[in-house]
């Protein structure tokens, strides 16, 4: 925009000095009209484009590029009637001063519209200072000059209101100046009035010396800073004339007023007469002294606000300190206690468990880590719902709390698990006498919300340095000794021993190694013969898993079953029994021809499985086996898990066609009642019994009672472990109807089995 301004202006000159006469009359009047008229469209469109309160502003612009025009179409038209420049005064100069004021009146809306926002008493002065001394310049330069002319008062006066409204356009510009930051729209308007003042003064001091003097040369200097205030609006959009305060002031800024008042410095030495110039002195050094005096007392309030700031910032610092100090120590109370008990949580409990390790040793003294953990809590956790879980869980956190001592440290693990730094440890028989007392909590019922209930507790316990020397051992080897309790049917303690640990140590060998015993196939089936208890005839066989590792050799059941019950891979190891032994028994049945039965024990997690009776479906279907050559035997535990639903499972399992046998009858859930609702075909006296026959009486009564009673419920009943001839005589006497045990056949490889009893039972012998 800068670079179009300056190209009109020379071409302008360019244009004037290379014409004469009407030409040049010609070309000043294009010119100067159409700088002009590019003017108010550029000021009009901003009128036009902006909506906000600023568009009064380009208004009052937009009326006064307008009024300039008028006055400018007036002395051109005179100029092309009479050929000639008009006499001073005349009606174009009415439109040259409205022009003026229109300008002032812009500046006077913007500064009041916005005078909350700028700090104007501050502003206000260095204007001033700045404009006495401009006044004082002009007095002695252009204004008295024109007093002292003798020419009639309306020309004098219009000559005066030049000067006059150039220095009231000046300060009002000044003020913005010293009063906001500089934008570039008030940049432009800077520059284009002092060009306009320059100008105007030139004009001015011609009209003094020379009265009717060659003026054309000052017309592009005008257009200029009419186009130069035009552009300023090429790119004005909303907002652009709000004010902000100046942070920080530049220094030419500050500078300013300073500097204008050094140039007045002299005057007061030539002009020591002149009462004007010594008004414009006195008064600059007046609005100075004001303006040190109000930027004292404003350096003076800035103190004290930026005491009061410091002061208010130091109360909430110190408000926001106490604020975090409380929440850090309520992260530090919830990172280290339980949020539903209030104990110390684990990572708590192992922490001190740390510092009371070290004072044990400092002082040499022992303790000792206890686990605690409520038995069947989660059965009361399904019953009652989590509710009654979670208050019972506090009311016995309590109770330890409670039957602490004082040196002692309660924490609760999670869940159901509770732990005890019993500390210092100096006799055995305190922590004896002590567990003892935690065990005996089932002795009194727990209020829990409107319940009364009884629970027991499984405790496992370490002692330092015995049972280890270091936190985490003896965390570990009470947690084993709860475990130990627990397996030793719950509701006492156990004191951690050496047996613990190999015996942990080989559960977790075996569970690893049982993923790949399922895996490379290491199982395989043993059978064992069932005969008829009268004429020793082979009616059947029951299958025995055997594990055969490629290292340890045979692994007794006694010891990998278990482990696989708690790990739930009984179930896929079940699943392979069932399959191998159905596959077996229809290959001995074509071979014999006879409907031998194989008997295959049942895990009660396998039998509680959802699509249980499906897969004994699917197995009988893929072998194919007739379903009455199969007998599953499950145990007396499997009532105790949902009495209806062990009735609703066997009930289809017996429309299969499949034989049902209750194993080890007599050891377990032994219950009349489930004899008669349960559609079983078998009972299967648990080998205790048969074992003491022969020696106690009380065992011959307990297995002629389950015979009697069998044989009254039109049940069969098979005795296994029968291992002497005196057992299996006594057995025969007492009508039992099936035997299975070594004393007739022990268990056997299939391919021996098949060699030792198979090869009797073919058809053609």
């Amino acid at each position: 925009m800068r670079v179009i301004v300056f190209m009109y202006v020379i071409v302008y000159y360019i244009a004037l000095f290379s014409t004469s006469g009407q030409t040049e009359v010609v070309v000043r009047s294009f010119f100067s009209l159409g700088g002009i008229c590019l003017s108010v469209i550029l000021l009009w469109r901003a009128s036009i484009r902006i909506k906000t309160n600023e568009r009064i502003f380009w208004k009052w612009m937009t009326i006064g590029a307008i009024c300039y025009l008028i006055a400018e179409a007036v002395y051109r038209i005179y100029e092309w009637s009479f050929q000639t420049e008009p006499p001073f005064p005349n009606w174009s100069d009415v439109f040259y001063i409205a022009h003026s004021l229109m300008y002032i009146a812009s500046l006077l809306y913007i500064i009041m519209q916005q005078r909350k926002q700028i700090a104007m008493w501050q502003a206000l002065f260095d204007a001033l200072i700045v404009t006495c001394v401009t006044m004082a310049y002009s007095w002695i330069y252009i204004i008295q000059p024109i007093v002292h002319l003798e020419e009639n008062v309306l020309y004098v006066a219009v000559l005066v209101a030049y000067p006059f409204l150039d220095l009231v356009m000046l300060f009002l510009l000044l003020l913005l100046f010293f009063a906001t930051n500089v934008r570039r729209i008030w940049l432009w308007n800077i520059v284009g009035v002092a060009l306009f003042v320059f100008t105007d003064t030139i004009y001015s001091i011609q009209m003094m010396q020379w009265n009717d003097v060659y003026s054309a040369w000052l017309d592009p200097l005008w257009i200029m800073s009419l186009l130069i205030i035009g552009f300023s609006s090429y790119d004005a959009k909303d907002g652009d004339l709000s004010f902000q305060k100046e942070e920080p002031s530049f220094a030419i800024k500050v500078l300013f007023p300073y500097i204008s008042f050094l140039t007045l410095m002299w005057m007061p030495f030539i002009y020591l007469g002149d009462r004007m110039v010594m008004s414009c002195f006195a008064f600059a050094v007046i609005f100075i002294f004001i303006r040190q005096f109000m930027t004292l007392k404003e350096n003076r309030q800035l103190v004290q606000q930026l005491q009061t700031l410091n002061n208010d910032l130091e109360q909430k610092v110190m408000k926001r300190t106490q604020e975090l100090t409380r929440m850090n120590e309520q992260l530090a109370y919830a990172a280290n206690h339980d949020f539903l008990t209030g104990l110390f949580n684990r990572r708590a409990f192992v922490t001190e468990l740390e510092r009371a390790l070290i004072r044990a040793k400092q002082e040499q003294h022992g303790l000792a880590v206890i686990f605690i953990d409520i038995d069947r809590f989660k059965q009361i956790n399904d019953y009652f719902g989590h509710q009654i879980g979670d208050a019972l869980i506090v009311q016995v956190g309590q109770w330890l709390k409670e039957k602490v001592r004082s040196t002692d440290i309660v924490a609760r693990q999670g869940g159901d698990e509770f732990t005890i730094i019993f500390t210092p440890l100096k006799h055995t028989s305190e922590l004896h006498c002590f567990v003892n007392n935690i065990v005996s909590i089932n002795k009194q019922p727990i209020a829990v919300q409107h319940l009364d209930m009884r629970v027991s507790l499984s405790v496992g316990v370490a002692v330092y340095p015995y049972d280890g020397e270091t936190g985490d051992t003896l965390m570990k080897h009470a947690d084993i000794a709860m475990y130990r309790a627990k397996e030793q049917g719950k509701n006492q303690y156990q004191f951690f021993n050496g047996e613990m640990d190999r015996i942990v140590l080989q559960k977790t060998i075996i569970e690893t190694a049982l993923h790949e015993a399922i895996e490379k196939k290491q199982f395989t089936l043993f059978y064992q013969p069932q005969f008829d208890g009268q004429t020793k005839e082979l009616i059947g066989m029951e299958a025995l898993i055997r594990w055969i590792h490629p290292e340890h050799g045979i692994i007794s059941p006694a010891i990998f079953i278990p482990i696989a019950e708690e790990t739930g891979q009984i179930i896929s190891i079940g699943e392979w029994v069932i399959e191998e032994a159905c596959r077996k028994m229809k290959k001995w049945s074509e071979q014999t021809g006879r409907s031998l039965r194989m008997s295959v024990n049942i895990s009660p997690k396998q039998f509680l499985k959802e699509n249980f009776v499906e897969h004994i479906y699917s197995v009988l279907q893929n072998t194919p086996l007739p379903p009455h050559q199969l007998d599953l035997e499950i145990t007396e535990g499997v009532a105790v898990f949902n009495e209806q639903y062990t009735i609703d499972k066997l009930k289809q399992l017996k429309q299969l066609g499949v034989h049902i046998s209750i194993d080890d009858f007599g050891t377990g859930y032994s219950s009349l009642s489930y004899l008669r609702k349960f559609p079983i075909d078998r009972l299967k006296i648990a080998k205790p019994f048969i074992d003491g026959i022969t020696e106690e009486k009380e065992d011959v009564a307990v297995v002629k009672a389950i015979i009697v009673l069998a044989k009254n419920l039109k049940l069969r009943v098979i005795a296994e472990g029968v291992e002497t001839l005196q057992q299996l005589d006594l057995l025969r006497s007492l009508q039992c109807d099936e035997i299975q045990g070594y004393v007739l056949g022990k268990p056997l490889p299939a391919d021996v089995f098949e060699k030792t009893y198979m090869k009797n039972q073919l058809p053609n012998e």
